[in-house]
C-alpha cells in the first residue's frame, strides 16, 4: 500500500470514477502529506489565488518520472515544496487541511493522466488503498523500523563504505552497470530501506538496504 501518510489514516470518501476521481483521506497518526512517487512538482499553490474557496484550495501536483501520470494532493493547509522541485517517495510536500471546496480536514488524492481532468486513473488500484471507508495503515512505519534495525545490525551509517551485491538492481528495479558490483561506494543517505550511495558527493544509485554488503 502506498498512501500519502505514514502510519494510520482513514478513507472518508471513496473513489467513484468521474463522480469523485480520487480518495479523500484523513491522517490519524500524522497530518503530514508525503509524495507517493519520484517526480517533479508541476504546481504548488492555490487553485485560484483570487478565490480560496474554489476546488482543491492549496494543492500540489507531481508528475511521476518517466510517465504522463500526474498525482494530486488537494485541500492542504500548508505546502512544503515549490513548483519545479524534484521529490522522491516519502518527501513531505505539505500538511492536510480544509482549503478550497471542503467540509473538513482531509487530503484529496488522485491521479490524472497528462494532468487533465477526466483522464483519471483508478487510484485504489494504483495505490493499493482499499476503496472502502475505514482505517488503514500502509505499513511504512513498521517497514522503517525493520530497516533501521537492520541498519543498526550492519552498523550502517552515512559516510560508511559499502559494496552492492552482485546482480542487485537499483531501488526502482532498474538494471545496474556491471562495474557497480566491483566498486566501493559511500553511503550518502538512509531513508527506511532505501540507501543512496555514491562516489564522493556524486550520487550513483539508490538501492535496497538488503542489497548492500560492507566488504
Amino acid at each position: 500500500m502506498n498512501s500519502p501518510y505514514m502510519g494510520r489514516f482513514r478513507v472518508s470518501q471513496c473513489y467513484k470514477g468521474s463522480v469523485h476521481d480520487g480518495l479523500d483521506l484523513v491522517g490519524i497518526d500524522s497530518k503530514e502529506i508525503h509524495s507517493t512517487v519520484h517526480g517533479t512538482v508541476l504546481y504548488a499553490g492555490w487553485e485560484n489565488g483570487n478565490n480560496h474557496a474554489q476546488g482543491f484550495g492549496r494543492y500540489v501536483k507531481i508528475r511521476k518520472t518517466g510517465t504522463d501520470e500526474v498525482y494530486y494532493f488537494g485541500h492542504l493547509s500548508e505546502i512544503c515544496v515549490r513548483t519545479g522541485d524534484e521529490v522522491k517517495i516519502t518527501d513531505v510536500i505539505g500538511v492536510e487541511g480544509s482549503t478550497g471546496r471542503s467540509t473538513g480536514s482531509h487530503c484529496h488524492y488522485c491521479m490524472r493522466r497528462g494532468g487533465i481532468k477526466g483522464q483519471h486513473g483508478d487510484i485504489c488500484t494504483i495505490s493499493g488503498i482499499p476503496n472502502v471507508k475505514g482505517t488503514y495503515t500502509d505499513g511504512y512505519l513498521e517497514k522503517l523500523t525493520d530497516s533501521q534495525q537492520k541498519a543498526e545490525r550492519l552498523g550502517l551509517q552515512i559516510g560508511d563504505r559499502v559494496y552492492v551485491q552482485s546482480g542487485a538492481r537499483d531501488y526502482d528495479g532498474r538494471k545496474l552497470a556491471s562495474f557497480v558490483y566491483q566498486t566501493e561506494y559511500t553511503v550518502l543517505e538512509i531513508c527506511g530501506d532505501r540507501v543512496v550511495i555514491g562516489l564522493g558527493t556524486a550520487v550513483t544509485a539508490a538501492v535496497h538496504i538488503d542489497h548492500l554488503r560492507s566488504e
